[in-house]
């Protein structure tokens, strides 16, 4: 009989390591979802029968598109103004970025070229533009059939429509006929667009420029919505009463909003100039795309999956120059946003995938925005597949509260299923297991198990079979040979299971308590495999391993120690080494894991050190004793090496439970302790 091991053989944890990418100068998979709508219970299944969305958490990569899904890449872009030198109106383009030229669109522009820009603020749009047209026509009707300049501006609305505005810009004939700045769509149609301005400034004999203003307050999505817009800036060619051709920057309109080009404000070229263009995917598209308020003010953020790159922009979040972004282990399929926490702030619900030797695990998380950081608040496996075999749970999900029930099995019973579970994921619940339901309510920071229902024809104790459960009592413990202990049969079991070569030596092989009773574990690393057995760990009839997915070689891993940091009498194991973040930058990194519990979690990770293409930063990491038990971990800026507060390419991070950045010489945090206080690490 096969051993049943919790091998924790899938590393599921996303990216422990917070990278903060910088804006640079000029720097859903599921639809947005109403708080509101959903403050009574109801179902994943319902919630995605009426948004479109999980679609009750089933498979399928993108399966269900929010229609939003495009590149953050655009022939204009939106400027972000600087406070300290404003936008003067006298239609000189002088203090203006470069301008974005215009093609002809339709019918004949020989001789007229037409070239714009867009800036803004909090208040307001600003087009540039510059216009050279030997027959400008401008009389005082304003009609469509003058030379104008319109600006359709799309912003994403619901189930993947957009509300698109277009906005005629009439510059006036310099000491003839005066401007104006009119709605050339919707019920104010011919009207003028209150608080906005044109000034034009004449260019030789045949040339003008212009600069207009447009209020935010022009477009009411504009309140809360200021990311994820597309837009196009055209110049009409006309005689007075018909359009003779016209030159824009991109097609589409109102009838063809997503014909429009992404108009990327400063937000959203962080993103592409911090992360995407570093990684050589500075066009794609997302895999993933939602708008939601989860953090800071009332604007929506953009939350995106570029690849395997999950990242979180904003004008409100981080100034509107920085994003988050997080490298993903395993594949995001599902992402939905809801206030679950009652809060006015959205989370994210997340599904998300990791294949194994050809078996696939799924978990359903929630990650919650403490600051600007998400946080996993709830982290539960739903579903295992291979092939027609498959266990899955169902969900159903209400304002802080979660309930998870176990469903029927397709292929597997209780003598063949064998596979491993996630780390720091609770464990699936299987048909022939203890429990058919649990139920957790959010406790003000994560949900917490809050009951459990006991399984028909199970004994309440009876073992179950899974991720983080005791071998099966009809499961007999393996036989030993001669010349053998348990200890050596449970290690060749994971040899054996994870193909490791005949002769393979570990990289670390150390004896020390870290669970259980007195009697010390052993404690290997093999290539980039944690693993634990011993006599006391699981019954002794079980083995537990977690991969080091942050480490690409196992070279990469320099030192593994282990030492008592909490003050509970069991050693944590400490791993330090190199983590490659793109192509040209390195993270040094110390990791903390525990395997107090019944499965092996990681604790914290303090990053030490970064350089890129020679040039480092080094921070000061070192333990000191606690006044109580255990040791605190005290973590200061150190030194930089080619890098000064003027050119360095990234900025100091925040601080999470869960990861300390490297701490710069010139930042803002001069030391801190991160301390156990029971339950995590925390600031000091």
């Amino acid at each position: 009989m096969k051993l049943s091991r919790t091998a924790l053989a899938v590393g599921l944890v996303l990216g422990q390591l917070v990278h903060v990418g910088c804006g640079g100068p000029p720097a859903p998979k599921t639809a947005e979802v109403d708080a509101k709508k959903h403050a009574e219970d109801d179902s994943i299944g319902a919630m995605a029968a009426a948004q479109g969305g999980l679609a009750a958490l089933g498979g399928g990569v993108n399966a269900n598109p929010s229609g939003y899904e495009t590149a953050l890449t655009g022939p204009l872009r939106a400027e972000l103004l600087d406070k300290e030198t404003p936008v003067k109106l006298d239609g000189v383009l002088k203090e203006w970025p470069p301008r974005t030229p215009a093609k002809t669109l339709r019918g004949s522009t020989d001789g007229v070229t037409f070239a714009a820009a867009l800036q803004y603020d909090d208040t307001r749009i600003v087009v540039g533009g510059e216009i050279e047209d030997p027959h400008y026509v401008r009389t005082a009707r304003f009609n469509e059939g003058e030379d104008h300049v319109s600006f359709a501006l799309a912003f994403p609305g619901s189930a993947g429509k957009y509300q698109v505005y277009e906005i005629g810009i009439f510059p006036g004939k310099s000491g003839e006929t005066a401007g104006a700045v009119r709605y050339l769509s919707g019920p104010q149609k011919g009207r003028d667009v209150p608080g906005s301005k044109v000034v034009e400034a004449p260019v030789g004999k045949t040339g003008l420029t212009f600069e207009a203003q447009i209020p935010w307050a022009t477009f009411a999505e504009a309140r809360t919505m200021r990311v994820g817009l597309r837009a196009a800036l055209r110049y009409h060619d006309g005689d007075g009463k018909t359009e003779r051709g016209v030159l824009a920057t991109s097609g589409g309109g109102e009838s063809s909003p997503t014909d429009l080009a992404a108009l990327p404000t400063a937000a959203e070229r962080a993103v592409v100039e911090g992360l995407l263009e570093p990684k050589g995917i500075a066009n794609a598209v997302p895999k993933i795309e939602l708008f939601a308020d989860v953090a800071g003010d009332a604007m929506k953020e953009r939350i995106s999956v570029f690849d395997k790159y999950f990242t979180v922009c904003g004008p409100g979040y981080r100034g509107g120059k920085q994003f988050f972004f997080r490298e993903l282990q395993g594949e995001l399929v599902r992402v939905e946003a809801r206030d679950l926490a009652g809060r006015g702030k959205d989370a994210l619900l997340v599904r998300k995938r990791v294949v194994h030797q050809g078996v696939a695990h799924e978990a359903f998380e929630v990650w919650a925005f403490s600051k600007d950081e998400p946080d996993t608040v709830f982290s539960h496996e739903v579903a295992v597949s291979q092939g027609a075999k498959k266990i899955s749970n169902a969900l159903r999900v209400s304002q802080g509260e979660i309930e998870v029930t176990v469903e029927p099995a397709a292929g597997w019973d209780l003598a063949s299923y064998r596979e491993p579970g996630l780390a720091d994921t609770e464990a699936l619940l299987l048909p022939w297991g203890a429990v058919k339901s649990q139920s957790y309510r959010f406790d003000g920071t994560k949900f917490t198990k809050d009951k459990e229902v006991a399984q028909a024809g199970q004994k309440p104790d009876a073992p179950r079979v899974g991720a983080q459960d005791p071998i099966p009592r009809d499961v007999p413990t393996p036989a030993v040979g001669k010349g053998q202990d348990l200890g050596t049969r449970l290690y060749d079991a994971y040899l054996a299971d994870q193909h490791v070569a005949a002769g393979t030596r570990a990289k670390v092989d150390l004896k020390v308590q870290v669970h259980g009773d007195a009697r010390p574990e052993r404690v290997v690393v093999m290539g980039r495999d944690l693993v634990i057995l011993g006599p006391g760990y699981k019954g002794g009839t079980q083995y537990a391993f977690a991969r080091l997915t942050d480490f690409a070689t196992p070279e990469d891993i320099s030192e593994v120690t282990a030492r008592d940091i909490t003050g509970d009498g069991l050693a944590e194991i400490v791993i330090r080494g190199k983590v490659k973040l793109n192509p040209t930058t390195d993270s040094e990194v110390m990791l903390v894991y525990s395997a107090a519990g019944e499965r092996i979690t990681r604790l914290l990770s303090v990053e030490t050190a970064r350089e890129i293409q020679g040039s480092r930063v080094q921070g000061l990491v070192q333990f000191v004793p606690s006044k109580t038990k255990g040791f605190e971990i005290d973590v200061r800026p150190g030194t930089a090496r080619g890098f000064t507060e003027k050119n360095c390419p990234f900025s100091e991070g925040e601080v999470s439970p869960q990861g300390v950045p490297v701490l710069l010489p010139w930042g803002k945090t001069k030391s801190l302790r991160m301390v156990w206080n029971g339950s995590a690490f925390a600031k000091q």
